[in-house]
């Protein structure tokens, strides 16, 4: 758009500006109903039945009860996994992503550990991925029978059930239901849902103390590797442990102070969760924004290479209580059995995380999107993402030279909400995020407008902001 086309779409006669604004809503809102519709229809699907029959099978764990990292249990819950990844039809992949834990003893250092990563890979962005992960193995280290320093961590049962066979579970039912073709579901960013491997801590007589963190091996390793090919993970959440409650349906989000510069875009990831909630009418007790911290889990790995990542847990954590916990019994013990286990909460957690993960790998724009430009050397302003979006959103553009930029946003009566950049920047790709949460005024849902003014460009877009 031309700096004078700008100019007269700001000054252009109330009528028209009216019934343009009034276009835009309405064909946002018409393309959010039905993106809502469906994800409403996915919601339904969930099955309580294929939950369980998933947990069963990987508390068994081919027989021995036991999914302690480098256990032939271990391995049997990988396969099945895998498997049942291998079975649907929807994926662009499905692969083992092997990696080695080299603070264990010989042998066991130089055996091979594996994650599960199965992929949809997104139409628009490919290269930007949203990561739902779960932890394959278990533990009974906190069992009385537990031996000196994990000696008979080869024999004693661990079937973890709700730690993390619940997580698996969630997974796999909502990998089948993305896949429908029933639904049609083609997201725009890339899904990868993935099973970890070596998440709990190891016996002490096969870690060797070097001072490195002895759990998280498989969520670090992968991690660590989208960090180094410099993969644009959008936000991570690990399920883990969402089925133990006798009373309440509540469930906690939980972000890791591992990385203090991303802990608002945390909480704002977060927050796409805690809304669906609501939204979707899901009926879960949960913890409010800001939500509580800790690094107990898989999130953990993924704060330490600087990308947005959140736990669902049954409680923050599960040896605390608050009104709707008592501390988890079972934690970490023999005694994590199926029996235990309150199913019509591992479905509603399920229902939260496919309705969030729906949402945002999908986003509904607004009529005048359009895919980054083919040519970088250009100047470009890009669609925020998500859109709808609340309470945050990301704008990004491209500069083909540096100079002075500046990007505001307005309302539908031109007023400004907010300035977002106004400074020299250096040439190239650039990243900005505008959170309702740093307004000092509350704003209302409908249409936004933000525009990037340099030297030699001007352009405007709308967002969608839906409370």
């Amino acid at each position: 758009m031309s700096k004078l086309n700008t100019i007269i779409f700001f000054k252009m006669p109330s009528l028209l500006f009216t019934l343009l604004l009034m276009f835009t809503l309405n064909n946002a809102k018409a393309q959010s109903n039905s993106l809502d519709q469906v994800i409403q229809d996915m919601i339904d699907e969930v099955s309580q039945d294929n939950l369980s029959e998933h947990i069963q099978e990987f508390e068994k764990a081919g027989g021995t009860y036991n999914r302690i990292a480098f256990t032939p249990g271990v391995e049997s819950a990988s396969v099945y996994l895998k498997e049942q990844f291998d079975a649907i039809d929807g994926f662009d992949a499905v692969a083992y992503d092997t990696f080695y834990v080299s603070t264990a003893v010989s042998p066991y250092d130089e055996e091979p550990q594996v994650n599960v990563v199965a992929t949809i890979e997104g139409e628009a962005y490919p290269e930007k991925s949203y990561v739902i992960g779960a932890h394959i193995d278990a533990t009974a280290d906190r069992d009385d029978e537990w031996g000196h320093n994990g000696a008979n961590w080869e024999d004693i049962e661990a079937p973890g059930a709700d730690d993390n066979a619940t997580g698996l579970a969630a997974i796999l039912e909502m990998a089948r239901i993305l896949t429908d073709p029933e639904f049609d579901f083609n997201p725009d960013y890339t899904i990868k849902l993935v099973g970890f491997g070596a998440e709990e801590r190891l016996p002490g007589v096969i870690y060797r103390g070097t001072g490195t963190p002895s759990n998280h091996h498989g969520s670090t390793h992968y991690a660590q590797q989208a960090r180094d090919n410099d993969e644009d993970i959008l936000g991570m959440v690990s399920v883990d442990m969402i089925g133990y409650n006798n009373e309440y349906d509540y469930t906690a989000i939980v972000y890791s102070p591992q990385s203090p510069s991303l802990n608002q875009q945390a909480v704002s990831f977060g927050r796409e969760f805690y809304d669906s909630n609501d939204e979707f009418s899901i009926g879960l007790i949960m913890n409010e924004p800001p939500f509580a911290t800790g690094n107990y889990s898989d999130h953990r790995s993924f704060a330490v290479e600087d990308y947005p990542a959140i736990l669902m847990i049954e409680n923050a954590a599960p040896w605390n209580r608050n009104d709707y916990y008592e501390p988890n019994p079972y934690y970490h013990k023999s005694s994590d059995t199926y029996d235990k286990l309150n199913m019509g909460l591992v479905k509603k957690v399920t229902q939260l995380n496919l309705a969030t993960a729906a949402s945002l790998g999908q986003q509904v724009t607004s009529a005048d999107e359009e895919i980054k430009s083919e040519n970088p050397e250009g100047y470009s302003l890009y669609q925020n993402y998500p859109n709808p979006f609340n309470p945050s959103t990301r704008i990004e553009f491209n500069l083909p030279e540096s100079g002075f930029v500046n990007l505001k946003v307005f309302d539908l009566l031109g007023r400004e909400v907010a300035t977002l950049v106004n400074e020299t920047m250096n040439a190239g790709n650039h990243s900005v995020e505008f959170s309702t949460d740093n307004i000092s005024r509350e704003l209302s849902s409908g249409v936004y407008i933000y525009q990037l003014e340099t030297e030699h460009f001007i352009q405007s877009k709308n967002m969608l902001l839906v409370k």
